[in-house]
């Protein structure tokens, strides 16, 4: 059977391995790293004086090695003449060079010109992935939401309520799911993103329970941060007829009317009377880890949190609250 065995030469054995050295090494063993640098050096040698074109050199290679190689290749293609074109997203390499040896293709192709700019772009690149990149160049505006049950709820509530916003949930919504509340990974991602699109809006929707946490009211330049008047978006599915008629397709409607005591028990009566309306309870319940999971669980129903937007298809346009609609329009001014 074909194969490849690389040894070092003699006089190169490191020190303390004894006459033996190390065993020949089986190439076909080693991992895919070592397969692509073996690859460049191999055409390095083999074509003296040659431009060599690399697509991302420092893939499946560990952080700590990746200067180690870009100084390997800037060194070898000086002795034979050779001269290296490449394409990176890594911050080490960027890091490595002098700015007017670095094109930057954010916005419009340009050399850098200086430092900072370089630095800039290196900070970008932590917080910047490929397809933002590539949705930051037609989108009008980007969104932060606090993760992908909220973007469900939203796009959900749109088409429910025939909101223009239906048709950009519809097509490839620029939005970022935030992971959590912390308004300082918006700000750090945000700015990173105005930096190759300097007139993007953005807006950042939080869970209400946010509102008293101090620094949160204040974003970047051009960065929108709304709340929620409920405690969560998934309060806004807290209506009796909704889940009652959820519930009742599931497990039938003696089931329905008993699981709807959770509800009956934990709310006021004013609640039944207006589930519209916003009251001190919902600001403070956070629905999502109490009455939705004791409703369900009562009913019978295995329904996690990332699913709950199955019981917001089940809401008609009149028991969706004003609010909702209202976030809606928010979100349009930033992305239309």
């Amino acid at each position: 059977m074909p194969h490849i065995t690389c040894q070092y030469l003699k006089g190169t054995l490191p020190k303390g391995r004894g006459n033996g050295g190390y065993p020949p090494l089986d190439v076909s063993t080693t991992g895919s790293g070592f397969h692509q640098v073996l690859l460049i050096l191999s055409f390095i040698f083999a074509r003296p004086s040659s431009l060599v074109l690399l697509d991302e050199p420092d893939a499946h290679l560990h952080v700590l090695l990746q200067k180690e190689l870009y100084d390997l290749l800037l060194s070898i293609c000086d002795k034979r003449r050779g001269q290296l074109v490449i394409a990176t997203h890594s911050e080490v390499l960027i890091d490595s060079t002098s700015p007017q040896h670095i094109l930057s293709f954010y916005d419009k192709p340009h050399p850098l010109s200086s430092k900072s700019e370089r630095d800039r772009v290196r900070e970008a690149l932590k917080w910047v992935t490929s397809l933002d990149l590539l949705l930051a160049e037609k989108a009008k505006g980007l969104i932060y939401l606090e993760g992908s049950t909220d973007f469900d709820l939203l796009r959900t509530w749109a088409r429910i309520l025939k909101h223009p916003l239906d048709r950009w949930f519809s097509g490839m919504p620029f939005w970022k799911d935030n992971r959590g509340r912390q308004a300082k990974d918006a700000n750090h991602h945000y700015f990173a993103l105005k930096s190759i699109r300097h007139n993007l809006k953005a807006l950042l929707l939080l869970d209400g329970d946010n509102r008293d946490q101090s620094g949160y009211e204040s974003g970047q330049d051009g960065l929108q941060v709304l709340f929620w008047e409920r405690y969560e978006a998934e309060s806004y599915i807290l209506h009796p007829e909704t889940l009652r008629r959820y519930i009742t397709d599931k497990r039938g409607e003696l089931i329905a009317e008993g699981a709807l005591n959770v509800l009956r028990d934990n709310l006021p009566p004013a609640f039944f009377k207006d589930p519209l309306a916003l009251s001190p309870v919902l600001k403070a319940e956070p629905a999502s880890k109490t009455l939705l999971p004791q409703l369900l669980l009562e009913a019978g129903i295995d329904l996690g949190k990332g699913e709950y937007f199955l019981i917001a298809e089940e809401m008609r346009a009149e028991e969706i609250p004003p609010e909702v609609a209202q976030k809606l329009d928010a979100i349009a001014k930033v992305v239309f």
